[in-house]
């Protein structure tokens, strides 16, 4: 057969009577059983020609590569010429050493367009160990624009060969790519980066990559793509595809950073992980750039250690906070005409905050973010309000916002201080704490939701433990000589809390304001001035109590016991002051607080009467029956039950007064452990009954009967179970 036969047969026009309705099958690309046996059989014909043609050293091996090479373009083809042993045949003579030039380009041609999309064919390469030696052609300059996409066609989008592949192969690929010394088009260079992604998305691989300490070709390669190739100049096919590898680029840069076995082989202050800071600061200002350094640096952040050498050695948070504070950044919009500043994107701003999140975890960076929170830029305040459009954006700034005043003063203080320093202007009793309030009622996000009221119950946390009080609440906030501390407070109607004379405190709890009362008890605006602090927590709660609400919202949510658990020790702490009495009687309002307090410390549901577990029962009160629920509608209650017979005799020995029974069990509001799933219910029921036992020591009076019976219950049986519970633990007892 001479090469003219073997071109003869490519160009022959497919049988028309071989398909339905005249239409070869062969014309869309599919081929029937029978036109497979036909080609197969005849390119076995030309696999005796070639293997004549190689073994007598004929010139005419190269026509014949290059037809067949040609041919192998129909995708109809290649299933045919991987079953004749063609495949086989060419990938054998590619190692032979001395090959012609032009036979052994024409081989790779035949090879590559073979495989393309074909795992049949890719399998053979595989099973034969030709893996290597193609590889290994990558170093010859001659053929490397033709090894490329033999290698592509190979490997990308086929999974068994990942398990044989070579764990060096993306480190070579990407040294090659990267290399100056290498003239690559954009063509060439999509393909090397594209093959070694497909393999990087695999840890073995990336731990390899880190190994072999060739991460700096990675973030070079990266680096390339937006700043030395122009995609623009491409067929729109292959420039989608192009722009794609960023998104690729990003996941396993991200990948590769977080390993445990990065930060052993590239220490904070090393040249590649200076490469990544570099993105994220000014000298690049490329958007993907500054996106992905801000996800691989935040993958660093995540030990106390990293996130304190970011801020304090590197001041990495200043080009972070500039970015963010740029007038268009919460907008998502394009800078001005003429301006050098990157234009957003909300992948840049989320990253941004992301990163900032991790920076703010250790107590030592959070004054310094804090910078977040300052007027007049208000940058997080103004990412609240401006991100109604880009949820995730919304929450992540919400959340950053959370984690800076976490236990920090002087954050809350930043939060807290009033819009405006001038008393006469309206916007003096108001604070960004208020914008926060604002977001948290108006935003249908849970996720959000959520982090604003925990947000808003840190500040509040921050009021009542703060070691030095007087540093949190601006002089701003300091009642006038015609103001009122209270001058918000409580309504008194026969359904809502008022307040009255504060509880004692424990040492750890600043002493409350003293409030003088006229005869009917109720609160007459004159509090005594043992404490100028004090006085301003005072008058900054009246302005803000409807801060009430967000604490109702995490005392009646289910998704998180965690955070629930949180409250009702915020609550507790809150409860032994008459100001952060007020918030909290006000949180329990609502009928759905209440009964969550109630399971919290009896163990059952209020309505339901059922048991929770580890519980006991509420006892039974005649005004349950009257009762209504949150839309005015009676409540239907069973019968309940009656207490476990060892929790009554205990109740029975237990005096049925009131708050000042649970004083005798030496109860102090306790944070609950996440990590102690266990030991939470208990916590939560004595956290519960520290806080009724304050309001019933200090506000029974103002309570509605009905609440104040079930309160009255609750410190009987809550009671009852603690010093049950600390029975079975000394005698080693297990509740059932």
């Amino acid at each position: 057969m001479r090469p003219t036969d073997i071109q003869q047969l490519f160009q022959e026009p497919p049988n028309p009577f071989s398909g339905q309705n005249g239409v070869s099958p062969a014309m869309g690309g599919e081929l029937t059983p029978l036109e497979k046996a036909q080609r197969t059989a005849s390119l076995q014909q030309v696999l005796l020609a070639v293997q004549q043609y190689w073994i007598a050293g004929s010139a005419s091996m190269d026509l014949a590569a290059e037809i067949l090479g040609d041919g192998s373009r129909d995708a109809s083809w290649r299933i045919p010429i991987g079953e004749s042993g063609l495949l086989d045949f060419f990938l054998g003579i590619l190692s032979v050493d001395g090959l012609r030039q032009s036979l052994k380009i024409h081989t790779l041609r035949l090879i590559g367009n073979s495989c393309a999309d074909e795992d049949d064919n890719r399998a053979r390469v595989v099973a034969g160990n030709h893996l290597g030696r193609i590889v290994s052609l990558l170093g010859d300059d001659s053929t490397l624009a033709f090894v490329i996409p033999v290698l592509y066609n190979i490997c990308v989008d086929y999974e068994p060969e990942l398990v044989l592949a070579d764990p060096a192969t993306p480190a070579y690929l990407l040294q090659l790519a990267t290399n100056p010394e290498n003239i690559l088009d954009i063509e060439e260079f999509s393909v090397l980066v594209s093959v070694s992604l497909a393999y990087l998305t695999n840890e073995p691989f990336q731990e390899e990559l880190v190994r072999q300490n060739s991460v700096q070709a990675l973030l070079t390669a990266f680096s390339d793509s937006y700043t030395k190739y122009d995609f623009t100049q491409m067929d729109p096919d292959d420039a989608a595809d192009f722009k794609a590898l960023g998104n690729r680029f990003m996941h396993v840069i991200a990948d590769v950073v977080a390993l445990p076995s990065f930060e052993a082989q590239y220490p904070l202050n090393s040249l590649v992980v200076q490469m990544i800071q570099s993105w994220v600061s000014n000298t690049y200002a490329n958007v993907n750039l500054k996106t992905t350094g801000c996800l691989a640096l935040g993958n660093l952040a995540r030990s106390d250690a990293s996130s304190i050498y970011f801020v304090h050695d590197v001041k990495i948070h200043t080009p972070l906070i500039q970015l963010l504070s740029k007038p268009y950044a919460s907008l998502l919009l394009s800078p001005d005409a003429g301006s050098d500043d990157v234009s957003p994107s909300s992948q840049l701003i989320y990253s941004v905050l992301s990163f900032l999140k991790n920076l703010a975890i250790p107590a030592i960076n959070k004054p310094i973010l804090g910078t977040l929170l300052d007027p007049p830029a208000n940058i997080l305040p103004r990412m609240w309000t401006s991100t109604d459009t880009q949820p995730m954006v919304q929450f992540a700034a919400v959340s950053l916002t959370r984690l800076l005043i976490v236990n920090c003063p002087a954050n809350v203080r930043r939060l807290c201080s009033p819009l405006s320093p001038d008393p006469a202007s309206p916007a003096h009793d108001r604070s960004n704490l208020h914008v926060l309030i604002s977001l948290f009622k108006r935003t249908d996000a849970e996720n959000t939701k959520t982090e604003a009221a925990r947000a808003i119950a840190a500040v509040c946390r921050v009021l009542h433990t703060s070691s030095d009080s007087v540093e949190v609440l601006p002089e701003d906030w300091e009642p006038g000589e015609d103001t009122s501390a209270y001058s918000a407070s409580i309504p008194t109607n026969n359904s809502g809390f008022s307040s009255s004379e504060p509880s004692p405190n424990p040492p750890s709890i600043p002493a409350a304001v003293s409030v003088e009362k006229d005869e009917t008890g109720l609160p007459t605006g004159s509090p005594l001035p043992d404490s100028s602090a004090l006085l301003r927590r005072a008058r900054f709660y009246s302005a803000h109590m409807d801060m009430s609400d967000c604490f109702t919202y995490l005392m009646t949510q289910t998704r998180f016991p965690v955070l629930r658990s949180e409250t009702w020790f915020v609550s507790a702490v809150l409860s032994r002051s008459t100001d952060g009495a007020h918030l909290v009687m006000r949180a329990l309002q609502p009928f759905e607080s209440c009964r969550a307090l109630v399971e919290a410390v009896s163990g059952r549901d209020l309505v339901e009467g059922h048991r929770l577990p580890g519980g006991a029962s509420l006892l039974s009160d005649d005004e349950l029956l009257t009762m209504t629920d949150a839309t005015g509608a009676p409540v239907s209650l069973p019968e309940p039950g009656k207490a476990l017979d060892s929790v009554g005799a205990i109740a029975a020995e237990t005096p049925s007064s009131s708050g000042a029974n649970i004083d005798g069990l030496g109860l102090e509001p306790q944070q609950v452990d996440p990590a102690q799933v266990a030991s939470m219910a208990r916590i939560d029921r004595e956290n519960g009954l520290v806080l009724i036992a304050e309001i019933m020591k200090g506000y029974a009076h103002f309570l509605p009967p009905f609440r104040r019976g079930v309160f009255e219950q609750l410190l009987q049986t809550g009671g009852a179970l603690v010093v049950s519970s600390r029975s079975e633990t000394d005698t080693g007892m297990t509740t059932m």
